[in-house]
Formats: structure tokens, C-alpha cells, sequence
């Protein structure tokens, strides 16, 4: 009897074993998806996930799919109860959070009649990959640290070599407009402004040192890797923003020095070598074309100021009850082709406001801002710094309104960079 139940149990914790080994291998696997495949290779490859027709699954994410199921495999490994529990305890503002987004995506169809199936991409994913990577070992959250430091590099390589070679890795499609007039690279991630903003947060953290298990003296090279791609996304907002949060860190840092923190003489030799180098650089690339048609972004925004004056202006259109309640779809969409919006309205919180109603859309950024807090609360301050640089980055865009695994890439990398710190403990839960 007791030999029985013995097999038993050696026989359940084998199987967990192995569900536990196939959740953590899907996970990786989705990682390395999402940040590798963009809606454009997918639309090159037939994949119908931005672009009209194609099968239900293929409205999602490969990686996003892959997430979800590496999922299931918690819920299988754990038991529905214990895994409730565990949630409950654990992860409650990452629980409100998903019933915020549940409530929203019930309400959109029923009353305004709107697709909301890119919740599950663009919103509800970060949640369940906060999730499943602090249910992740050591060993293995190195493993995605290294995959995302290597995807990051490889991407800035090839927007690098897009602009300066005015050549495309695949074709730039918006839905199922083939993009030809557009000079900026879409690289790994897709879309430019998506891989200004994932660029620009990489860059902040590199430069503020949370790397991950990233080796110090490679965090200089990948940070100029960085910063010399970001021109080639043409992301004016990202680049200015990182500008900023950049000066300012370096600005607390001189004056730490100059209050007496010790430094290390090393870093003195390194920025008197780089410095007359960047001075070189600077004179040598300001007259080029790689540069230049990023400058002329700033001179000629092609109507994008006002654009969003436009933008701000449909709320005039509605009476505050349609506005409460969400406003007609047909007639917010004549309102946009009127006023050469059709595109997108470039604010998440706008888009948000007139495409769903302040009733709903507040419920959404209810759980949307306790979920932040929650990752802030997760990673210390260079992580704080890039969720408010990713969330300005977004209230200038289409962003969380629109179809995109951006806040996902954004969690993942925090998270990852936060918990494979050469001082960090284990994986808190989150």
C-alpha cells in the first residue's frame, strides 16, 4: 500500500517536472518571438495578424499564443485551486488588472459593437508574462537576459543598416498597405515608432546600470549601439525624452561627484578618451543623410502638430453623454476621415477616451495604472524611470490604443534586467 502511494507520488512530481520544463521552454520560446517577429514578417509570411482575412488564431501574436499556453501549463502544473490561490495571494493588482480588461472587453462589443481582441496582445499578455517569469529559475532568467541583450543588439544593427543602405529586412506594411514613401527601418520589432520606444527604454537602462548579467565593460558599447540605431527609427519623442532622462541622470551623477562619492579613475580615463572621440563622430555623421533626414523630422513634422490639435478638436463633435458612454463608431470614423485622422489617433488616452467612452475607458486605466505600480514596485528606480519614459512614449502614439506587443517587451525586459542583477535575489512574486 505504501509502496503504491509512494509510486504515486514519484510518478506526479515527475509529470509536473515535466510540465514545469515545457511552461519554462514555451516561455523562452515566446520571448524570443515577440521580440524577433514583427506584424510585418508575419504579414510577409501570410500570417493574417494586422492584415484582413485569415483564420481567428491569427489575430493573435505567435509569441502571444505561445504565452498564453505556456500559462495553461501553470494552471495544469499547479491544480485550478492552488493556482487561484496562489494569484489571489500574490498577484491580486496583476488580477485587477485582468478584470479591468475583462470588463472592457465585454462592454466595447456589446454597446458600441468594436473589435477588442487587441486587449489580449497589446494589454492583458504583460500581465500573464509578469506571471510566468516570476515563476521562472535563475537559470533560466539569465538565459532570457542574454536572448533579449542579443535580440536588442541584432535590431539596432539591422535599423542601422536599413537607413544607411535604404534597403528593408521586410516589406513596411500599416494593415494591408504596402508603405514604400516611409525612409525609417522597421528592423526586428516592426513598426519605427515601437522600435524607437523599446530602444530608447533599452538605452535608459543600460546607461543607469540595470543590465541584467550584461558584463560592465560591455555596457558602453551596447548603449552607443543603441543610440546610434535610434536615428534610423526616426522616433523624434523617444529620442528627445531619452535626451533628457539621459542629461539629467548624468547631471545627478556629476553632482553626487562633486559632493565627494568616490568614482573610480578608470571611468575619468574612459570619458577623457571618449569624449574628443564623440567630438569627431558628431562632426563627421552631422552632415550625412542617416542623420539629416532625422533632423528634418524635427524641422518638417509633415502636419503631425497639427494633427493632434485636430485630434483634440473631435471632442467638440459629442455630446457629453456620447462621450460617457462611447460614441458611434460610424460617426467618430467619418469625424477622423474628415479631418485626415483615419490612421490613428496619436494618444492612447485619447483613442481610448473617444473610441470606447470615459465610463469604460477609466475602468481600463484604473487597472492599467495599478498594474504599473505594481511592476514599479517590482524593480528598482532605473526600472520606475523606463515605465514613465514607456508611458509618455505612449500618450504621444496610438500605443496601448492600437495592436502591439510593445508594454510586453517593455515588462519582460524590467523584469528580466531586474531579478539576473548580479546583486538581486530570487524572482519576487508579482
Amino acid at each position: 500500500m505504501e509502496t503504491g502511494l509512494a509510486l504515486h507520488a514519484a510518478r506526479r512530481a515527475a509529470d509536473r517536472t515535466g510540465v514545469r520544463r515545457l511552461r519554462i521552454a514555451l516561455t523562452t520560446l515566446s520571448v524570443a518571438l515577440t521580440f524577433s517577429v514583427s506584424s510585418m514578417l508575419l504579414a510577409t509570411l501570410g500570417y493574417h495578424y494586422e492584415t484582413s482575412g485569415g483564420l481567428p488564431f491569427e489575430k493573435f501574436h505567435p509569441g502571444i499564443l505561445l504565452l498564453l499556453a505556456a500559462f495553461a501549463l501553470l494552471v495544469i502544473e499547479d491544480g485550478p485551486e492552488r493556482t487561484l490561490g496562489l494569484l489571489l495571494r500574490d498577484h491580486r493588482l496583476s488580477l485587477i488588472y485582468v478584470g479591468c480588461l475583462a470588463f472592457y472587453m465585454l462592454y466595447v462589443p456589446l454597446v458600441l459593437g468594436r473589435p477588442v481582441t487587441f486587449i489580449i496582445d497589446t494589454l492583458m499578455a504583460p500581465a500573464f508574462a509578469a506571471i510566468l517569469l516570476a515563476r521562472t529559475d535563475a537559470r533560466n532568467l539569465h538565459r532570457l537576459g542574454w536572448l533579449i541583450h542579443g535580440f536588442m543588439a541584432v535590431n539596432a544593427v539591422i535599423g542601422s543598416l536599413e537607413s544607411l543602405l535604404r534597403w528593408r529586412l521586410v516589406p513596411f506594411y500599416i494593415g494591408d498597405v504596402l508603405v514604400e514613401y516611409d525612409w525609417r527601418s522597421t528592423a526586428l520589432l516592426g513598426h519605427p515608432l515601437e522600435n524607437a520606444g523599446v530602444t530608447a527604454i533599452y538605452a535608459l537602462l543600460l546607461l543607469t546600470g540595470l543590465r541584467g548579467a550584461l558584463p560592465a565593460r560591455w555596457t558602453l558599447p551596447a548603449f552607443l549601439l543603441q543610440l546610434a540605431a535610434l536615428p534610423a527609427f526616426g522616433g523624434r519623442t523617444a529620442a528627445v525624452a531619452l535626451t533628457l532622462a539621459a542629461g539629467l541622470w548624468l547631471a545627478a551623477q556629476g553632482g553626487l561627484i562633486l559632493a565627494g562619492r568616490r568614482f573610480a579613475l578608470s571611468s575619468l580615463l574612459w570619458i577623457a578618451l571618449l569624449c574628443p572621440v564623440a567630438a569627431i563622430t558628431v562632426w563627421f555623421v552631422s552632415d550625412s543623410t542617416y542623420v539629416m533626414l532625422f533632423v528634418d523630422r524635427f524641422l518638417d513634422d509633415s502636419g503631425s502638430a497639427e494633427t493632434r490639435v485636430r485630434m483634440l478638436s473631435l471632442f467638440r463633435e459629442f455630446s457629453w453623454g456620447e462621450l460617457f458612454i462611447g460614441p458611434a463608431p460610424e460617426t467618430l470614423a467619418a469625424l477622423q476621415v474628415r479631418e485626415g485622422l483615419e490612421l490613428g489617433l496619436e494618444s492612447f488616452v485619447v483613442a481610448f477616451l473617444l473610441t470606447s467612452g470615459i465610463f469604460v475607458s477609466s475602468i481600463l486605466f484604473l487597472g492599467l495604472g495599478l498594474f504599473l505600480i505594481r511592476i514599479g514596485l517590482l524593480v528598482p528606480w532605473q526600472g520606475k524611470a523606463a515605465l514613465g519614459l514607456c508611458l509618455a512614449l505612449n500618450a504621444t502614439s496610438t500605443g496601448f490604443a492600437s495592436k502591439s506587443t510593445s508594454l510586453e517587451l517593455v515588462v519582460t525586459m524590467l523584469l528580466v534586467m531586474t531579478w539576473t542583477r548580479p546583486q538581486a535575489g530570487p524572482p519576487r512574486q508579482g
